[in-house]
């Protein structure tokens, strides 16, 4: 089969991109020929069909205090290179069918439209609930309850329930892009929706979405072979962003004096939290950069405990996944799709979003756990991932994804 994989992003940045490429990687492994359709950056790995690429356009500064500018503003409604070069390259492979991942924002919305004048059948995976919610959130400023003011295309409700520091003018060219996508149908032009977990699934069911064009597939984990020797650490990887929970990590940090902290990533909080650190003299805790894949096993073979705080409604985490597969403990807020990977004592912990001392109180009682029950719980959670995230199952369902479409295509 000749597959189209389309991501706004061509490097390694997060859970979309990891998925994104792993899915590259296996469909070819498996016979498929696959192309891929991105964005310019100088960070980008190498492709074969990289001079198809085409400008990144930036998203809008959703937050940022400013509105974009007039030209990238224009160039998501009409792209001429888009359409040039998507053009091109569906001519030069013909493919059966593309694979969208994440786009909104840096890749024109005229692509679309572009895949369906080519008559190609396209297939979307919901890696976060932006196409439901335009901050990718469905949670209001404090407030730990299920936002769902944008539903009926209510969307100006995203200007309205702005977080502190957003200013109106940004959040309400937030709103522009999703109310393009909706009042131009856009996502009536996808034929499948993948969701990696039961919560998008439902979500999207609740926001309107036909059933029939939802289909549930977790996401593939790479099990280790064996899970690593247990660490002594508590780890955070991801981003240093608040809406994933970084300053309620922070802050629960000095009830946790007594044991070594490592906290791996960057974003806009970088700075806060080197203050943070150096404020509340937390000499047990050291910050690091993003890590590779090349150091991601060694920096995972140091953890007792890995922690993920989120404050808003995540899809499927790969974070807590790649944890779980690695034989860690895994403390998690309880939100979104988390709770049907964490399962409370018996896959891993769950606390409140948003309560800086259940999360260290939590994590206090994951590292005093004795090796009997941690390792009850590291097996629970491992063979969970084994038995519900198995890559090859993945691939599998995919395969008939794309052929019931093309078969239903077929008859038309």
């Amino acid at each position: 089969m000749r597959i189209l994989q389309i991501n706004k992003f061509f490097y390694r940045r997060g859970g979309a991109e990891t998925i994104f490429f792993d899915t590259i990687n296996g469909q070819r492994a498996r016979g498929h020929e696959v192309a891929e359709f991105s964005t310019r950056d100088c960070r980008n790995l190498p492709s074969d069909y990289a001079h198809y690429f085409v400008e990144n356009i930036g998203e809008f500064p959703l937050g940022r205090g400013f509105l974009p500018s007039l030209s990238n503003f224009f160039k998501f409604f009409k792209n001429d290179e888009t359409e040039k070069n998507l053009s091109a390259l569906i001519l030069a492979i013909e493919p059966d069918v593309a694979h969208l991942h994440n786009t909104y924002h840096n890749l024109p919305a005229v692509f679309f439209k572009v895949l369906k004048k080519h008559k190609v059948p396209i297939v979307m995976t919901v890696h976060d609930v932006w196409p439901l919610c335009p901050k990718r959130r469905l949670r209001r400023v404090l407030n730990s309850k299920l936002c769902v003011a944008c539903r009926h295309a209510h969307l100006f409700n995203c200007a309205c329930y702005r977080h502190r520091g957003e200013s109106a003018g940004a959040n309400v060219a937030g709103m522009i892009e999703p109310y393009y996508y909706r009042f131009k149908g856009i996502w009536k032009l996808v034929d499948h929706f993948i969701c990696p977990s039961q919560f998008i699934f439902d979500q999207l069911l609740k926001f309107g979405f036909p059933k029939d064009k939802l289909f549930l597939l977790h996401n593939p984990v790479n099990l280790p072979t064996e899970p690593f020797s247990l660490g002594n650490k508590i780890v955070y990887l991801g981003r240093f962003h608040v809406d994933k929970g970084i300053k309620i990590l922070l802050q629960s940090l000095p009830w946790l004096r007594q044991y070594e902290t490592i906290i791996a990533g960057h974003g806009p909080e970088n700075h806060w939290v080197e203050n943070f650190i150096s404020q509340y003299s937390l000499t047990n805790v050291k910050k690091i950069g993003w890590v590779d894949q090349n150091h991601w096993n060694d920096l995972m073979g140091q953890a007792k405990v890995v922690v993920l705080p989120s404050l808003v409604y995540e899809g499927s985490t790969l974070a807590i996944l790649e944890a779980l597969a690695s034989g860690r403990l895994v403390v998690a807020a309880e939100c979104g799709g988390i709770p049907e990977i964490i399962k409370n004592n018996q896959t891993g912990f769950l606390v409140k979003p948003g309560d800086p001392e259940a999360l260290a109180n939590a994590v206090k009682s994951a590292m005093g756990m004795d090796e009997i029950n941690a390792t009850k719980i590291i097996k629970n959670g491992r063979e969970l991932v084994e038995k519900e995230y198995d890559s090859e199952a993945y691939f599998g369902h995919l395969e008939e994804v794309y052929a019931n479409i093309l078969a239903n295509l077929s008859k038309k």
